[in-house]
Formats: C-alpha cells, sequence, structure tokens
C-alpha cells in the first residue's frame, strides 16, 4: 500500500474506462481521494473507485476546452479543498496507428493534437494555481512506447507529450511542484479490446515477454508522486517491458 497518497486528492482524466479507470481504483484504495473525469459519464466509475478506499467524485469534462479544465480543477477543490495530483491521461489513438502520415485525414490529425497535447497543456495550466498556492504539486502526463516513431500522428503527439514535460517541469519547479511523464509499452488493457492485433508478436520483441498490467503502470507513477521522487523532474519513464533493448 502506498500510504504516502493518504489524504491527497488527485485528478484522473481518461478515467470512465480502461487504465484510467485502473488507475482511479488504485489511489483510491491507497487512501487518496479522486476526481474521476471524462468527456464520457463516470458516474459508475466513480463508484467503483469509492467502493475501493476513501470517496471519489466524477465531473464530466473535456480537455480540448480550457474553460471546462478550469471547472474541473474547481469541482476538485471544492469537494476536497485541494488538487494535489494531477494524472494527464485522457488521450486518443484509436485508428491513429492505421491512418499514417500519407493518407491521415485532417479531422484525426487535429482530434489526436488537441487531447493527446493541447488537452495535457490544458490540465497543467488549470492546476497550476491551486498547486503553487500549496507550495506542493506532482503532474504525471501519459506518453507511449509509440514515442520513438514518426510515422504516425499517435506517436508524433506522445513524442511532443515528452517534449512538453521537460518545458513544464522547468517552469515550476521552485514552486515545488514536478512534472514527469510515463510512457507504457501495449497493456493487457489494449490487447483484450483487440486495439493490438499483433500483440504476441510485438511481445516476443520485449526484454520482458509479456503484456503490462495497470497496476504495474501505477506503481510507476504512485512512486512519481511520491516525497521520495521529489527531486526528481521532467523525465519520462518507460514502462515497456525493454522495448527498446
Amino acid at each position: 500500500m502506498n500510504t504516502h497518497l493518504n489524504g491527497r486528492v488527485v485528478v484522473v482524466t481518461g478515467a470512465a474506462r480502461g487504465l484510467g479507470r485502473d488507475y482511479c481504483r488504485y489511489f483510491s484504495a491507497d487512501g487518496a481521494h479522486v476526481v474521476l473525469a471524462d468527456v464520457k459519464d463516470v458516474a459508475s466509475a466513480a463508484e467503483e473507485a469509492s467502493a475501493a478506499g476513501v470517496g471519489c467524485i466524477g465531473v464530466q469534462a473535456d480537455v480540448t476546452d480550457r474553460r471546462s479544465c478550469d471547472e474541473l480543477m474547481a469541482r476538485g477543490v471544492e469537494a476536497f479543498g485541494k488538487i494535489d495530483i494531477v494524472i494527464n491521461n485522457a488521450g486518443l489513438w484509436r485508428g491513429l496507428h492505421e491512418a499514417g502520415l500519407r493518407s491521415c485525414p485532417p479531422e484525426i490529425w487535429d482530434a489526436a493534437w488537441a487531447v493527446n497535447v493541447t488537452g495535457s497543456l490544458h490540465c497543467y495550466q488549470a492546476a497550476l494555481p491551486h498547486m503553487e498556492s500549496q507550495g506542493f504539486g506532482r503532474i504525471i502526463n501519459i506518453s507511449s512506447m509509440a514515442s520513438r516513431s514518426g510515422r504516425d500522428a499517435y506517436g508524433l503527439t506522445k513524442h511532443a507529450v515528452e517534449h512538453m514535460t521537460r518545458g513544464m517541469a522547468a517552469e515550476v519547479g521552485a514552486h515545488g511542484i514536478t512534472v514527469n511523464c510515463i510512457a507504457p509499452g501495449i497493456s493487457a488493457f489494449e490487447a483484450a479490446q483487440n486495439a493490438i492485433t499483433a500483440a504476441d508478436e510485438v511481445t516476443r520483441g520485449l526484454a520482458i515477454k509479456r503484456l503490462g498490467t495497470s497496476r504495474e503502470l501505477y506503481e510507476s507513477m504512485a512512486f512519481l508522486c511520491s516525497d521520495d521522487a521529489s527531486y526528481i523532474t521532467g523525465q519520462t519513464l518507460f514502462v515497456d517491458g525493454g522495448a527498446a533493448t
């Protein structure tokens, strides 16, 4: 159990389903109040997270809309008195790999950048006043092992997120706020959703020849959110089974 999370208030975007929903449940079980945010209905995920530990709330929010992000943070402060941690998990990935660059439709390209990059920026901007006032904050952006590739919109947006993380960290370190990035590999959730059609082939190319789990990703971000990681900022941690080896 990550006891250092007791009493923390965590905002998780993209929380209605999948990995984001799992993260919320784990944070709650470790004693953190979670503000679950998603453009979709997040009520059932919030109930599930609350049942796992302490009180949580769900807020429908659109990360591509800065005003919506401001309202999201305000709801968290209204409910729990502060914002300590933001997990920028909301992202678009379905269909982005297949589109490539030559044939990528403008609407897909624009949506990918709006959610994956601008959405993370909006939440960062909206959270800062609350974190600066208390002299503490942890922001975790979510990238991907795909950031190593420039062959599709998804990989390019995630590469941008990693660069943006370093810029954010440089801006706010003096205020007791760290900004880091987690870059997952292929998760069991993605494989189960048939989003990765060649999962077996991909895992054969890893140093650790299996799919990753949401719990493993959570433990990495929980460490970066802890006091033990107070001197770590501007970094990208690849949790991908050794895809780069």
